[in-house]
């Protein structure tokens, strides 16, 4: 099958991965240009540079002739809109969108995306009942286990809290992805991100980082 990913970053390079080995035909959009060439050098020429809520994009990566159209940017009106073009305008018969904010997925459920991917819930979903008793968590393996998504529960008297993300210095290939408070909230986090006592963060980390960035986010002040 031909498919189209729109996005390549942690959750669309790995599902590119997965579908060339099990023998699909990939082709993947990347507005940003330095993801794209990392991508090009683990994988061959497949990737398309551009914004998939274009038309020009959309054509130039074979849209029209995709049996599935798979949008999982970090943007979710990007990756709505990329699903509707897909769907409406080339006709292909299915489309996934991930949902980055959970609120959103009624939304997307309402306009027809064949398959919608909440993230957090599925995280949430594993994590529930776990991570507070565990300080790491790891909730999945990535890229033939090279890479791993995983859940560090912040503790009370923490060196980090207080502090904005952009102060601490995160392992090299670390990202934290989702920042969820004691009250429930889930933030996505931004240079400007202070760290609270009890924060449950969620980080996609090399393997061989992870015990690094669990140190630096459990150490005591």
């Amino acid at each position: 099958m031909y498919v189209v990913i729109a996005g390549a970053g942690t959750v669309g390079v790995p599902l590119c991965s997965a579908l060339i080995n099990t023998g699909h035909e990939v082709v993947v959009i990347e507005n940003d240009r330095t993801r794209g060439r990392i991508l090009e050098r683990k994988i061959g020429s497949i990737v398309v540079a551009g914004d998939c809520t274009k038309l020009p994009v959309l054509e130039h990566a074979g849209v029209q002739r995709a049996g599935v159209f798979i949008a999982v940017t970090g943007e979710d009106e990007a990756n709505l809109a990329g699903c509707q073009m897909a769907k409406h305008i080339f006709q292909v018969p299915q489309t996934v969108a991930l949902v980055n904010r959970p609120d959103n997925a009624e939304l997307f459920e309402l306009l027809d995306i064949d398959l919608v991917v909440n993230i957090t819930n599925l995280i949430m979903t594993r994590m529930a009942g776990a991570l507070p008793a565990h300080p790491l968590l790891r909730l999945m393996s990535l890229t033939e286990r090279s890479n791993e998504i995983i859940g560090i529960k912040v503790p009370a008297g923490a060196a980090v809290v207080g502090r904005p993300l952009k102060e601490i210095s995160i392992p090299y290939g670390s990202v934290i992805s989702t920042i969820v408070n004691q009250n429930g909230h889930i933030n996505l986090p931004k240079p400007d991100t202070v760290f609270e006592s009890e924060d449950e963060v969620i980080a996609v980390t090399p393997t061989d980082a992870m015990k690094a960035l669990w140190e630096i986010l459990t150490e005591l002040k």
